[in-house]
């Protein structure tokens, strides 16, 4: 196999990583020199967080399935369950979902 290189190609002296992690440091003290939060920014405040922003008209994902270890109650019977599945938006159990 002639593609064979050794790991030492590949790396660098400690001269060159000296200068790279000097640079770095430089960058990350300028940042941090007199910055503040932005008080605009608008996810600063919301309890969710960096979610991002959802396009209009467009509804958020839904699970059609739920697992309760300890069991929930099924929409339609009321019945105590472990699995439940979605049907007509509420969460039922497999007697209660229709197929």
């Amino acid at each position: 196999m002639g593609g064979d290189r050794s790991l030492d190609e590949f790396a660098t002296d400690d001269t060159e990583r000296a200068a790279s992690a000097e640079t770095d440091a430089g960058v990350d003290a300028e940042c941090d020199e007199g910055s503040e939060p932005d008080s605009t920014d608008a996810t600063a405040d919301s309890p969710e967080g960096d979610a991002p922003e959802r396009e209009a008209g467009v509804d958020p994902a839904e699970s059609t399935y739920a697992w309760s270890p300890s069991g929930a109650t099924c929409a339609s019977c009321e019945a105590t369950v472990e699995r439940r599945w979605r049907d007509e938006g509420d969460l039922v159990c497999a007697d209660c979902k229709s197929w």
